[in-house]
Order: structure tokens, then C-alpha cells, then sequence
């Protein structure tokens, strides 16, 4: 008789639990600054790209520091999610970013009240249970044009 060794068997996210990952990293973590969510919810090797370019930023590290950074100059910046939307091992959170620029500079932008909306949409990719990378859009331009940065 042939001793069969048990296969790991990687747990399947269902996407009821996809959709739970996406809104406690989001309304848990970002929304309320613990970042102590992040690791449970991202990946010690969590890959965010943005921007046309699509520069990625590797790591859980890296991408507590980006949102610490925006909530020093944003105190009340939190992220709305409008849609949420699963297909295979990918979430996308279609979304509306809000704050207003109360704290520090930001960017070389002076604070005096000035309050944004910025919609954006994310892909993530959901790998053993946790946020793996992730790609994203945003309005970054109509962001800028609200802070003063900009005008038409």
C-alpha cells in the first residue's frame, strides 16, 4: 500500500470574501488609519502600480508610508467604495476618494481648507487570502485643479 502525502490545499476565496477583504483593507484600514490592518489584509510583497506609467511600488511597507504621508496633509481623507466587482482571482473597486488639505503642504500646495473628490478604480488580485497587487486610476489632474494646483 502507497503512503499518498496530503497536497496543501490553498483555501479558495469565495467572492463574498473578496468583496469583505477589499472593504475592511479600505473601510478599516485607510478610512480610519489603522494601519495595523494593512497586515493582515496586504501581502508582505504587495504590488501597487498607478499612473499612466504604471510604476509599481513593492511591498506593505511602501504603501503604509504613501497613505500615512497623504493623511498628515488630509486628516479626514477617506475613500468611498461605489462598486466592487469579482472575477476569478481579480476585485475592482470603482470608488471616490475625499479629503480636505487641513494639515501639512502637500506637493508644495499650502493648506486652506481646500476639499476634493477624486474617483478612482483599482483592480486587486487576491492570492492566499490576502491583497497580492493591484492596479489603479485615478484623476489625479482634476485632484490638482481642486487643491489650486492647476486651473483651467
Amino acid at each position: 500500500m502507497e503512503c499518498r502525502r496530503s497536497q496543501p490545499h490553498e483555501h479558495v476565496v469565495t467572492p463574498d470574501e473578496m468583496r469583505a477583504l477589499v472593504r475592511r483593507h479600505i473601510e478599516e484600514g485607510f478610512n480610519r488609519g489603522d494601519w495595523t490592518v494593512c497586515e493582515t489584509t496586504l501581502a508582505d510583497d504587495y504590488t501597487a502600480r498607478y499612473g499612466a506609467e504604471g510604476k509599481a511600488n513593492v511591498g506593505r511597507d511602501h504603501y503604509v508610508m504613501v497613505c500615512k504621508v497623504l493623511r498628515k496633509s488630509f486628516p479626514d481623507v477617506a475613500i468611498t467604495i461605489e462598486d466592487l466587482v469579482v472575477e476569478g482571482d481579480k476585485i475592482v473597486n470603482r470608488y471616490v476618494e475625499r479629503g480636505t488639505l487641513t494639515g501639512e503642504a502637500f506637493l508644495g500646495i499650502e493648506p486652506a481648507g481646500q476639499r476634493y473628490e477624486k474617483p478612482g478604480t483599482t483592480v486587486y488580485r487576491v492570492a492566499e487570502g490576502r491583497l497580492a497587487e493591484s492596479w489603479g486610476v485615478e484623476d489625479t489632474l482634476g485632484w490638482f485643479r481642486q487643491l489650486g494646483k492647476y486651473v483651467d
